[in-house]
């Protein structure tokens, strides 16, 4: 036996040492594992090679295998240091501490290829084939055999030598041999496999089909749990808590499950790969650094790296502070300087510095860099420019100059353009003026245009040569062409042919005024009077006509402060407006005024009425889209309102839900003119209208329907999650006075025949519910109601006649004390009698019945009789063999 020394470990966690003491009070050290697979729950790590070994987790002793195993699954720890070591056609027990092992006896070619279970304290293994389980001694004695029925079951071992079975809806506990000694429960659905959670009493059971919850059985209690807990994997389970991961909307999270006290906790970790190893996790495939179930909430699993700046791309030769984040499993976030990280090129040779928590990129480029702190690293794409400064002053109204800075004698581009929006290229206004500048020694850079630049121009400036130097361009744009409504301390009063342009501000203020007419412009600068007011009713060498346009500022302001607006009539335009805004299925609009003048009408773009009278009522209701337009006309000019019909949300309530195991039928309380529609699981479904506010779609338990409620493009949808139930059959005859079976979780359950209440009872919250009531006669009609919240479930069924009882029973032997009757009913009264002697009497609760007697001699006449409440009754005579 080979013994290694634990120091080579202690070397390697003294190397990641430093990089582990930062910020050890906010998140979990890693246990450093030694390299290879765990076995099991055990304290051991397998090792292949030539020789295959176990090393021991804390002392790093090492113990070379007596045999090979070739993979993991070969190798079952059983406990006190044994395991069961499966070799090619050799089978064997063997203790690590003796290093002493004994051959399992069993045939070669037996069929038995899997270790199902092994259990410690009755000193047996479960063993299994295609064919059966085979219970066994540690010593490979076997104790008995089950056949399989099907591959829908799952067998495990109790501490008492017996063995704990999922067969056909039923828990039973059953000898080794197969014969039932008692049933603990049952279950729906079809069981794949069942784990013993040993510390809990409990078992985990995977069922075929089901990837959306954790399945628990409780021994103790005999009762399920059932957790929505969608793939679980990498259960374990650790001072009553289970732990685990789950996958929900393509995330992992992970989780843990006190079933004691119902707590739920759970924390995305969607990029990170957890695996079990053992009684430790692990991320992705470092399987020396393992962390229990307790500490992973703590455990570091995301690195963000920070490198800020504050221009587009890095500068060359600049350094540039580094720091980031780690986040936690359970969601904390901690800082991490730069002092903790390390920083390394992924591919290219480009030099950079990286000091004191700074890097510095030397060269133009782009770097791909990585940046490490203890396990965890994080990739950054950089790019690296010679870059230089570049400003652009805000240009100065429509009069320039343009300038800036940049850095000292350097070329500087800069371009007017024309506003897009116009068009008319005789207007001296609309130009493109363009020139390359140098600044001076201390950077300044200035340029006159030629011409005035029209409002709404566009001024741009960025270097104006290739000489390796970067700054990102600037673009500023001049007074705009569209009116601006901001304040800018001036308002407009009059803005008409007759009235002039009237302006309002603060008394003898200096105000900078721009006037366009077609091709023609004026500069002007004027004061306004002691009341605040300008008034410009006529240029020099324009009239004001429609259409003139004024751009006005107060001649402190900056250039971006000039405000538009524009001649339109020739007299001040009558004031009216809407009411409302016109919506679908209305038949009038209604606007008002101050004035007494006839409106006209139009109803997409035909015109309707002419009228004096408001509100106006439209022959059909209005159609969402429709444009309405309402006009006034004053002296050469026209004032118009127009409104586009618009659709409104409706009012959408489901306020009743009667389920069937296919159907749905909702009743739902919604807008009169809305139209409706029924998705199931998100996809739409037609559904059968009962009347206006009932209707059925096709739907199962479990299922999400969602009705929407539309008004044109306007739309409410409400959401059902129908409760995921089995909805069992109503089934009932003249000798029952028990119904068990699924209806709505935790709801009300009511049983009547007409209007007399049978029974009542609360579901659980898997919709089980038991029913206790007098056995009802032939043909009476039964109702069941179950009700909850806004779910209901209706059943009627009649009452039939309960079957003619058959009976089968075991032969006893002269020594037996016991005999098994089995029946096709469970309920009723056994009795074996000895000629007219009683030897037992029993209440029959199951299809299976076992009764106890004294032993009889050999060849004694036993009359053996089954009577139903009902009087029913069956006879079986039996001879003591």
């Amino acid at each position: 036996m080979n013994k290694w020394l634990w120091s080579i470990l202690v070397v390697l966690v003294m190397v990641a040492a430093p990089g582990l003491d930062v910020r050890a009070e906010g998140y979990a050290k890693p246990e450093v594992i030694p390299a290879g697979e765990v076995v099991g729950n055990s304290e051991y790590v397998w090792r292949s090679g030539d020789p295959e070994t176990l090393v021991h987790v804390k002392t790093g002793e090492v113990y070379t295998l007596p045999i090979r195993v070739s993979v993991l699954h070969n190798i079952h720890a059983v406990g006190d240091g044994r395991f069961i070591l499966e070799g090619w056609q050799q089978w064997m027990v063997w203790d690590i501490h003796t290093d002493s092992g004994s051959s399992f006896p069993i045939e070669p070619g037996s069929g038995l290829d899997a270790v199902v279970a092994i259990n410690q304290s009755a000193e047996t293994v479960l063993w299994t084939d295609d064919k059966k389980y085979v219970t066994t001694s540690m010593a490979g004695d076997i104790l008995g055999s089950i056949t399989k029925e099907s591959m829908y079951e799952a067998y495990g071992l109790l501490d008492d030598g017996n063995v704990l079975a999922f067969v056909d809806g039923q828990i039973t506990k059953r000898t080794v041999t197969g014969e039932v000694l008692e049933t603990l429960g049952s279950y729906t659905g079809q069981v794949r496999g069942a784990s013993l959670i040993k510390g809990a009493n409990q078992w985990v059971v995977t069922k075929s089909g089901d990837w959306e919850h954790l399945n628990i059985f409780d021994i103790a209690t005999k009762r399920w749990i059932e957790k929505d807990a969608p793939d679980v994997r990498n259960l374990s389970w650790k001072d009553g808590v289970y732990y685990f991961t789950i996958r929900k909307m393509y995330t992992t999270f992970y989780v843990s499950y006190n079933v004691a006290t119902n707590e739920w906790r759970e924390a995305p970790i969607d990029d990170a790969d957890v695996r079990q190893h053992g009684p430790w996790y692990v991320f992705s495939e470092n399987r020396t650094v393992g962390y229990t179930p307790e500490s992973l909430w703590k455990a570091p699993w995301k690195l963000l790296v920070n490198v800020p700046k504050t221009t587009a791309r890095y500068e060359v030769g600049r350094p540039y502070e580094v720091n980031g984040t780690v986040t936690l499993v359970d969601g904390t976030v901690l800082p991490v300087s730069g002092t903790e990280l390390k920083a390394r090129l992924a591919y290219q040779d480009d030099p950079f510095v990286w000091e004191q928590d700074k890097l510095t990129l030397q060269t133009n480029g782009s770097y791909d860099m990585i940046f490490e702190w203890n396990d965890l690293d994080r990739r950054l794409d950089l790019w690296a420019s010679n870059y230089v400064p570049l400003t652009l002053d805000p240009p100065s109204g429509v009069l320039g100059p343009i300038s800036g800075k940049t850095a000292p004698n350097t070329p500087v581009f800069v371009s007017v353009t024309k506003n897009l929006y116009q068009s008319n290229s005789s207007d001296s206004l609309l130009n493109y003026q363009s020139t390359t500048v140098q600044s001076d020694e201390s950077g300044r850079y200035t340029w006159q245009p030629a011409r005035w630049f029209t409002p709404g121009s566009r001024v741009t400036v960025k270097i104006g040569s290739k000489s390796g130097v970067y700054a990102e361009p600037i673009e500023l744009q001049t007074v705009k062409e569209s009116e601006d409504t901001s304040p800018n301390g001036i308002s407009v009063l009059t803005k008409t042919v007759t009235s002039g342009v009237t302006l309002k501000t603060t008394p003898n203020a200096s105000v900078d005024v721009l006037i366009r007419s077609g091709k023609y412009y004026e500069v002007l600068n004027e004061q306004a009077d002691e009341d605040g007011l300008v008034s410009i009713k006529e240029f020099n060498t324009m009239p004001v006509d429609i259409g003139t346009k004024v751009y006005y500022k107060l001649k402190e302001a900056p250039a971006s402060a000039f405000r538009l607006t524009t001649v339109e009539t020739r007299v001040e335009p009558p004031v009216f407006s809407w009411t409302r805004t016109p919506l679908m299925y209305d038949k009038s609009i209604n606007v008002t005024s101050s004035t007494d003048q006839a409106y006209r009408i139009y109803r997409n773009g035909t015109h309707v009425a002419t009228t004096r009278a408001m509100p106006y009522t439209f022959d059909t209701p209005l159609k969402e889209g429709e444009v309405i337009l309402v006009t006034r006309s004053s002296g050469d000019a026209t004032y118009q309102l127009t409104k586009k019909v618009q659709a409104f949300t409706p009012t959408l309530s489901v306020t009743d839900t009667l389920m069937t195991k296919t159907e749905a039928t909702l009743t739902i309380k919604k807008t009169s003119t809305a139209t409706v529609r029924f998705y199931v699981n998100d996809k739409l479904v037609t559904a059968k209208r009962l009347s206006t506010t009932r209707y059925t779609v096709p739907a199962k338990p479990g299922d999400v329907i969602r009705v929407r409620a539309a008004v044109g493009s306007k739309s409410r949808d409400v959401s059902v999650n129908l409760p995921k139930t089995s909805l069992s059959t109503l089934s009932i005859n003249d000798e029952k006075s028990l119904w068990v079976g699924y209806v709505i979780p935790n709801s009300t359950v009511t049983l009547k025949n007409g209007s007399k209440v049978l029974a009542t009872a609360k579901a659980s919250s898997t919709g089980r519910v038991t029913l206790r009531f007098t056995r009802q006669p032939i043909n009476g009609t039964l109702s069941l109601t179950s009700q909850g919240g806004l779910f209901r479930h209706v059943q009627t069924s009649k009452v039939t006649v309960g079957p003619t009882p058959t009976l089968m029973t075991t032969i006893p032997s002269s020594a037996s004390k016991t005999l098994k009757a089995t029946s096709n009913v469970a309920y009723g009264t056994l009795t074996l009698t000895r000629g007219s002697t009683v030897l037992t009497k029993k209440t029959v609760t199951a299809t299976s019945t076992t009764l106890s007697f004294a032993s009889q001699k050999k060849g004694t006449k036993l009359t053996l009789r089954l009577v139903t409440p009902q009087g029913r009754s069956v006879t079986k005579t039996i001879y003591v063999r």
